[in-house]
């Protein structure tokens, strides 16, 4: 099935992917506070949304996930990084992926046209995900401090 072949490359080409992630951080001025991250940081990052994007498509586990990406929108806010910026830094991980999965299949098969549009189906299914559950965790965050300075 080329969806579990493309997963796999994206898995095993994380680093490629990641280096046109940073090229964009780097030149991208919607983008400040990445840049304040470390290289390192960053491929940490695509690995992990990389691996966690094969999780996802196989097992649909919403409660790991969220937790995890969740935790992923508290740090953020507590590191000073704006909502918009850390949306933004999450759809250049996307766009950075699907470019990579789509550049793979030049001479495809009508079967396997189909099948990579149900992949990608399935990504955007997961970058809605993704997004949301950041967002969530960064807003939970925001109403916390804001609570506490009430108090």
């Amino acid at each position: 099935m080329i969806a579990a072949r493309m997963i796999q490359r994206i898995e095993a080409n994380w680093e490629r992917i990641a280096a046109t992630v940073i090229a964009a951080r780097d030149t991208d001025p919607e983008l400040p506070h990445y840049r304040d991250l470390s290289n390192a940081e960053i491929r940490d990052r695509v690995r992990d949304l990389s691996t966690n994007l094969a999780q996802w498509l196989i097992s649909r586990d919403e409660a790991v996930l969220g937790y995890h990406f969740e935790q992923l929108g508290r740090r953020r806010f507590a590191e000073g990084v704006p909502l918009p910026e850390l949306v933004l830094k999450i759809t250049t991980i996307k766009r950075a992926i699907r470019g990579f999965a789509t550049e793979q299949n030049l001479s495809l098969t009508p079967i396997e046209i189909y099948e990579e549009l149900e992949l990608l189906r399935a990504l955007a299914g997961y970058w809605d995900f993704v997004i949301y559950r950041v967002t969530r965790g960064y807003e939970d965050a925001r109403r916390a401090r804001d609570l506490s300075r009430a108090a």
